[in-house]
């Protein structure tokens, strides 16, 4: 009997090169499923780490002043979730209360190797549902003009480009956004 390779997932998709591979193995269950959890304190390290590998990949630094919420993410942030693939951190979201019914979408970062495959809108969802659910008026973000995929993610969404950015990051343009939930 021939084997129907359009339900086979491609080498591609599943971001591998073997078409043979044993996806349906138990041992790559914790692998394929990703969850996304809120952040507990046995999560920082990973966290830390995949804020510094996102950081590094787009050409930014390390900042203690701007990064200071490492050293306390669960006492800077409102909300804070982590995507679980198995036991690695492979993304984070996370929303600040600036008041007044406004949050500021932070961290949302994801590791390349589980990128273009849905986990950054489930991610948004997540801090979108939860910002609804708190009835919060506006989101705003800032991102570097460089993550292009993560524009077109917040655009899709809603977000609107706002005409001023923010100051820069180490040389590097940022761009502001924002997704007004309600109105004042």
């Amino acid at each position: 009997m021939a084997r129907d390779e359009s339900a086979t997932p491609s080498a591609a998709s599943r971001g591998g090169d073997d078409v043979d591979a044993h996806v349906d193995d138990r041992s790559d269950l914790g692998r394929l499923t990703i969850e996304i959890v809120p952040f507990e304190t046995t999560h920082a390290e990973g966290f830390a780490g995949l804020v510094a590998d996102t950081l590094r990949e787009f050409g930014f630094k390390h900042d203690p002043e701007l990064d200071s919420d490492l050293d306390d993410p669960i006492g800077t942030y409102v909300a804070l979730w982590i995507a679980l693939a198995g036991h690695e951190v492979a993304g984070s979201v996370a929303l600040r209360d600036l008041g007044d019914g406004a949050y500021k979408l932070k961290r949302m970062y994801l590791r390349p190797a589980h990128r273009g495959r849905g986990l950054g809108g489930r991610l948004l969802a997540t801090a979108l549902d939860w910002a609804r659910a708190n009835d919060a008026r506006v989101v705003r973000l800032d991102t570097a003009e460089g993550m292009v995929a993560a524009r077109r993610l917040y655009e899709s969404a809603g977000f609107v480009q706002l005409p001023d950015g923010e100051v820069p990051r180490q040389g590097q343009q940022r761009l502001a956004y924002e997704l007004r939930l309600r109105t004042p």
